[in-house]
């Protein structure tokens, strides 16, 4: 379900909840209340699932790269070019890490 599809099946829902508080049917409100809100956090667990994802993406392209530069580092174990951007890679190696366990423990 894309975001214009989420949007309108809200919108729906918003309708049938003034449509229930017209005909003063605080029980049907309640269900569109709760359907709203399961909606969001299904919705909410979706893009976590999806930052998740790419974070760990992102975490194994850099673990690529670090292995990459550590073979031309046995090499050329002086190149200070080398040395450096395998230093970097490993510090964002450290962040995203960081950032995938505390995405993890937050995920509901």
């Amino acid at each position: 379900m894309n975001m214009s599809e989420t949007q309108l099946s809200v919108d729906d829902y918003l309708d049938l909840y003034l449509y229930a508080e017209s005909m003063d049917d605080h029980v049907w409100q309640q269900e569109i209340i709760e359907t709203l809100q399961n909606s969001h956090n299904e919705f909410r667990k979706e893009l976590q699932s999806v930052a998740c994802k790419q974070l760990m993406e992102k975490y194994e392209h850099i673990n690529e790269e670090i292995r990459t530069i550590y073979q031309q580092l046995r090499i050329h174990s002086s190149n200070e070019y080398l040395l450096e951007e395998f230093w970097r890679l490993k510090q964002q190696r450290i962040l995203l890490g960081l950032q995938i366990r505390s995405a993890k423990h937050h995920s509901p």
